[in-house]
């Protein structure tokens, strides 16, 4: 190459690729959602924390009503629905029983999109009960875990930056 190959190179690779991965995240927005809701059936937020509260200590268990003072026979009812596993795509450990994972008729979890918004990919809950859920247990739930955040980047981020160069004749 010489050298004004290689300053057409760069020159291609400056002004391309911020569009490039913005581009990258609206294409795959539905895998961010899939690996979100992957992590939230683990009892994982975007901090790579538990959600909390846990059937333990969560005051709903305190209301009048068919739960009230029995967080035990809910944690088993919960086993029965939704048994802990291995998530499928991020390959997280199994929650812990007393964890929750937002997950009862998957209305939640179905309700969850993604959309890029200029240079930002905004994860969005849904109308129903998204809100409230995303208040009781914080924004975090609709973050990628760092798992997360390897997983998109290692099936989606990095071959599109690759793809991105070679186009670019680099």
């Amino acid at each position: 190459m010489d050298i004004q190959e290689v300053f057409d190179v760069i020159h291609a690779i400056s002004e391309g690729f911020e569009e490039n991965v913005l581009k990258c995240l609206d294409n795959h927005s539905g895998n961010v959602v899939i690996a979100i809701s992957d992590q939230l059936y683990s009892g994982i937020d975007g901090d790579d924390n538990y959600l909390s509260p846990t059937y333990d200590d969560d005051p709903y268990f305190d209301l009048e009503g068919p739960w009230q003072n029995n967080s035990k026979g809910y944690k088993a009812w919960k086993m029965s629905i939704t048994p802990p596993v291995v998530s499928s795509i991020l390959g997280l450990n199994p929650r812990p029983d007393n964890v929750p994972n937002l997950f009862i008729t998957g209305k939640f979890h179905s309700e969850i999109n993604a959309k890029r918004a200029g240079d930002m990919l905004l994860v969005d809950p849904g109308h129903n009960d998204g809100p409230s859920i995303v208040s009781k247990y914080g924004e975090e739930i609709l973050e990628l875990s760092s798992r997360g955040v390897d997983y998109f980047n290692t099936e989606f981020l990095i071959p599109s930056i690759e793809q991105f160069y070679r186009n670019c004749g680099y």
